[in-house]
């Protein structure tokens, strides 16, 4: 049995069970499912389960640090030139750093931030900010 297989088959046919009943079903089926394996089958099933959960926790993860992120960026994203950072800071089009703002699926994953990327992020918003208050200050001395 390829326990990875069959995990995924089992996960698709819950996703489609949209009723209470439906659900059950799945779960009573699944049972019996699990009873029927051999100690071995069992061994290996449960690992690729434990496998999934934890790759499952890694992308919730994952999911939250892109909303959190894009939540702070919400604040400044109408006045701040996303395509000059892009440019400037990283060397890349607007559109790749949208797609780590937005965590856009990228080659199958999604498209997240690296530590260090988001500290050259910070920067760029910081060296931002503080030519913003040097102009506003220049501007208030004429």
């Amino acid at each position: 049995m390829d326990a990875q297989k069959e995990l995924e088959k089992w996960k698709a046919d819950f996703s489609v069970a949209k009723t209470p009943e439906e659900q059950a079903a799945h779960k009573k089926r699944f049972n019996a499912f699990l009873q029927s394996l051999s100690a071995e089958d069992k061994k290996a099933f449960a690992a690729a389960f434990q496998a999934g959960a934890k790759l499952s926790v890694t992308e919730s993860q994952n999911l939250i640090k892109i909303v959190e992120i894009r939540q702070k960026l919400d604040r400044v994203l109408d006045f701040v030139s996303m395509s000059y950072i892009a440019k400037n800071y990283f060397g890349k089009t607007r559109q790749w750093l949208y797609q780590r703002v937005n965590g856009n699926i990228v080659n199958g994953k999604s498209a997240d931030f690296t530590p260090d990327e988001l500290n050259t992020l910070s920067i760029a918003l910081s060296e931002l900010g503080d030519i913003m208050k040097e102009t506003s200050r220049s501007i208030a001395r004429l």
